[in-house]
């Protein structure tokens, strides 16, 4: 599935990066580029500067680590269309409980999400809301009302008084959400920023809360079941790692299936993959200027910097930790002259969304 794909079909708008906006102190924002460790044109640097100039390369879709933001829904409804396409697969739907599929299957993956129905191991569960205590989201939609200044060719997380709120541009809304600790009541906050950000009233009514837990299974595969998703684990949103963990894991799925390696690596490995973005995660939140209760909780809280992960290089700390020290410089990679002509030359982005999403091709 292509990016166009998920534009075309699910609700999708292009994800070049992250600008976090005030996490070292109000005011201040730094960028997070996707791209990095790319080679030469598709680098971070390039990627970067459609970020700046929010001006598209005519080949932007070629770029191998940019991103979409999608409705989750639409994303769904759209597999459903695509299952014909796998080979060798019998797909049966049907609901199920423990009792009546066990000593049936071969191979069981449980993605039954937080509860995992079908995998349950007593003492199973190691929790780290010591070290990332955010347990909530509070959830808004609305249409654009400006939509130039609202959509954009990446994310914006905002720091708040007690978390952050993601603004996330779909198709057709803005998506808001405040992660935080619900041991503080950020209702007011969150309504006022909803507010200031689309300039719409809003009510308590209108907003939707969804709860979480951080956290990870100690084992995640044993005996031929094994738990993927929310059932393995869940982090916090920052860093949107929920799709690439399942994706790492149905490789490593295939890798013991097909005898690479065993059960103890397989769990060996998802835990250390867990635990390396966990150590990235809080990077985020530790070197903030901000100081209260909730960031203060951070500060405290050790950090391995530089440790490299499967999904995160070297580079991605550079950027995270300059936007919170001065000393630190972002990456200077080089960057192609061809495809500084082309960003120059390209597309204001929305021009660029509204072409694509209505299938009108050069």
């Amino acid at each position: 599935m292509s990016n166009l794909d998920i534009i075309h079909h699910c609700n999708g708008t292009l994800k070049l990066g992250i600008v976090f906006d005030g996490f070292n102190r109000p005011g201040e924002q730094f960028d997070f580029p996707f791209g990095l460790g790319e080679p030469l044109p598709y680098n971070a640097t390039s990627t970067r500067r459609m970020m700046k100039t929010e001006k598209v390369s005519e080949n932007v879709l070629n770029y191998p680590d940019t991103s979409t933001h999608f409705r989750s829904t639409e994303l769904l409804n759209y597999l459903d269309t695509q299952v014909h396409n796998l080979k060798n697969v019998t797909i049966k739907r049907q609901t199920a409980v423990l009792e009546e599929i066990e000593n049936t299957y071969d191979f069981l993956i449980d993605c039954t999400g937080l509860n995992s129905k079908f995998s349950y191991i007593p003492d199973n569960y190691f929790d780290i809301s010591h070290i990332i205590p955010n347990n909530c989201a509070l959830v808004y939609r609305h249409s654009y009302t400006n939509r130039a200044e609202q959509c954009k060719p990446y994310s914006i997380f905002k720091a708040m008084n007690y978390g952050w709120v993601w603004n996330i541009p779909l198709g057709d809304q803005l998506a808001m959400g405040y992660v935080h600790s619900d041991k503080f009541d950020v209702m007011s906050e969150f309504i006022q920023a909803i507010k200031e950000k689309l300039n719409v009233d809003v009510t308590e009514k209108d907003i939707r809360r969804v709860k979480f837990s951080t956290g990870r299974c100690k084992i995640h595969l044993k005996n031929n079941v094994v738990r993927v998703g929310l059932a393995s684990g869940f982090i916090e949103p920052i860093e949107s790692t929920g799709i690439y963990l399942v994706t790492s894991a149905l490789e490593k799925i295939t890798r013991y299936l097909d005898g690479e390696i065993t059960e103890n690596d397989y769990n060996n490995q998802v835990n250390k993959n867990y635990d390396d973005i966990i150590n990235f995660v809080v990077a985020h939140y530790k070197y903030s200027k901000r100081e209260n209760e909730y960031w203060n909780h951070y500060k405290n809280i050790p950090v391995e910097r530089y440790r490299e992960t499967e999904i995160f290089p070297v580079e991605a700390w550079d950027y995270i930790l300059s936007g919170f020290d001065s000393e630190i410089k972002t990456p200077s990679d080089q960057m192609d002259p061809t495809e500084i002509i082309k960003i120059q030359k390209g597309m204001n982005y929305i021009d660029w969304l509204e072409r694509e999403r209505n299938g009108w091709y050069n």
